[in-house]
């Protein structure tokens, strides 16, 4: 079975399970998840492949449910969890459903917006909830042993690379402390609706320094973006740019667990249900 189906049967399993109704949904987007639209529910369903043992991503996804709750009780403008038992597992995957969020402008590169967010989300006291703490390398050495992409070398070489890194963070001071971040955290998620700017994606929030949320901008201009982005981001959030040497590290971090994940992304995306 083709990704495009194993996707289409979780969804439609897991709307079953959630009592949701999947008709005409249509994709998104797909990355990390196969995201849906579910016209007929006012939702969007996020869809994780998790083959073998759910139970790390269904964790991932219960935090991300948990935490966003949480954060709207607070005020702050994330994206709404559908009231209901989640996240579901079905099908060796794990799906979380949320309140669609009605776009009245195109999702851009406002990283002053994202930049005052994050400022906002930062300043808040600690959480009433439960959140994991950071995982520094994500699911990067199972990943890598999970490949047929990989090469041995190349597969040597990231482990290697991984230990490295582990051993940087250790030793790296943190200028903005810790507490509750993001996690991915760039101006791609920011969702511009009739009642403000929404932030989504909160699947990789979890407590640690607070520099983990400004590494997504801070690598842009390294990959061909104008610096004044960063720049301009730091200036929103009260920052140096050049005042946050941990982002160095992070952001290497970054580029170690993007292989893995990119090499066993559906060549097609999944299409929607009929």
């Amino acid at each position: 079975m083709s990704g495009s189906a194993r996707y289409r049967v979780a969804l439609l399993a897991a709307c079953a399970r959630a009592g949701l109704d999947a008709r005409d949904a249509t994709v998104l987007h797909v990355r990390a998840n196969a995201v849906y639209h579910l016209p007929h529910a006012g939702a969007v369903a996020r869809i994780r492949s998790a083959p073998g043992d759910p139970g790390p991503v269904l964790e991932r996804f219960a935090a991300s449910v948990r935490v966003t709750r949480w954060l709207r009780g607070a005020g702050f403008p994330a994206t709404e969890p559908l009231d209901l038992d989640q996240p579901v597992a079905v099908a060796g995957h794990v799906a979380t459903f949320w309140r669609y969020v009605t776009l009245t402008g195109a999702a851009g590169r406002d990283v002053c917006t994202l930049a005052r967010l994050l400022r906002r989300l930062h300043e808040l006291p600690a959480p009433a909830v439960a959140v994991p703490d950071v995982n520094l390398l994500g699911s990067l050495r199972a990943d890598l042993q999970a490949s047929s992409e990989v090469g041995d070398a190349e597969r040597d070489w990231l482990l290697a690379r991984a230990s490295d890194l582990e051993q940087q963070y250790q030793r790296t001071g943190w200028v903005l402390g810790t507490g509750l971040v993001h996690g991915d955290a760039h101006a791609g998620n920011l969702l511009p609706s009739g009642a403000g700017v929404v932030l989504g994606d909160w699947d990789s929030a979890c407590s640690g320094p607070r520099e983990l949320d400004l590494v997504p901008t801070s690598m842009w201009y390294r990959f061909g973006r104008p610096r004044n982005e960063w720049e301009r981001f730091g200036a929103a959030y009260g920052i140096s740019p050049d005042g946050v040497p941990a982002c160095l590290c992070f952001s290497s971090c970054a580029s170690c667990t993007g292989w893995p994940p990119t090499c066993a992304t559906p060549a097609s995306p999944p299409s929607a249900p009929s």
